[in-house]
């Protein structure tokens, strides 16, 4: 049977990752989280460069401490609004965190300024290769969804049709599609949540030979979603295995 510690661990991480991925205001106590992105989701491998917001007297960060880089190089394209500081001098080599922070805007001769910017991050791993990490830069006006972007080599599927989660076995499109029937029927979720419907587009994008990570992003869902609707369908899966199994 599956523990009653394990039960509230599954529900709370999905509750989370269901709570961040519409855009609903969070509790007053609940404290901000790091958000996880792939490093193919932030070099733009996907399509998309990734979105991260800054609110007024907060910073946001972006970690790299994951991944094994260090980062060489910073380039923020309009510095009118945004300042950022690193944890590390950048030719220290030892680099793995960017702070960025509004400001009241300054006033730079013939620098344009837009609504929104772009940040360009240039990291190398210990093997010496370099990678770049393209972000887009927003101004939140909300109260702040997340503390940080925390980067990380997170597990890529082994297939169109599979995905692993840190169990021995990958959890398949079933299981993900289990794991979303499973949230709405435990009332981790409404089947009137807007995240309900992007899940079942990501299924569907899946399903049509779109690789799980672009189809993720197209359906506007996180690869950390989709890891918790795997591992609450392989849980239930178990579980319904365990129930009809004869006792010996």
């Amino acid at each position: 049977m599956r523990s009653t510690w394990l039960m509230l661990l599954i529900a709370t991480s999905l509750s989370m990752s269901l709570l961040r991925a519409v855009k609903a205001q969070s509790p007053s106590n609940q404290k901000p989280a790091m958000e996880t992105v792939s490093t193919d989701e932030g070099q733009g491998l996907l399509g998309a460069a990734i979105e991260v917001e800054v609110w007024e007297g907060h910073a946001t960060a972006i970690d790299f401490s994951r991944t094994g880089e260090v980062i060489t190089q910073v380039f923020l394209a309009d510095p009118s609004r945004i300042v950022y500081s690193t944890d590390a001098q950048l030719d220290s080599n030892q680099a793995t965190a960017i702070f960025l922070r509004q400001i009241t805007p300054l006033n730079f001769p013939n620098l344009t300024t837009a609504s929104t910017t772009n940040l360009f991050v240039t990291t190398i791993r210990p093997n010496g290769l370099v990678r770049l990490y393209t972000f887009n830069i927003l101004f939140g006006t909300s109260t702040p969804k997340y503390s940080g972007i925390s980067i990380s080599n997170l597990p890529t599927s082994i297939n169109q049709q599979t995905w692993e989660v840190g169990y021995s076995t990958p959890a398949t499109l079933d299981d993900i599609e289990r794991g979303l029937q499973v949230a709405i029927k435990k009332n981790y979720t409404s089947l009137d949540d807007p995240v309900v419907v992007r899940v079942k587009e990501f299924l569907a994008l899946s399903r049509n030979n779109t690789p799980i990570p672009e189809a993720a992003n197209k359906a506007g869902i996180s690869l950390a979603l989709v890891t918790e609707l795997g591992k609450l369908g392989l849980e239930e899966l178990l579980q319904e295995r365990i129930l009809k199994a004869p006792e010996l």
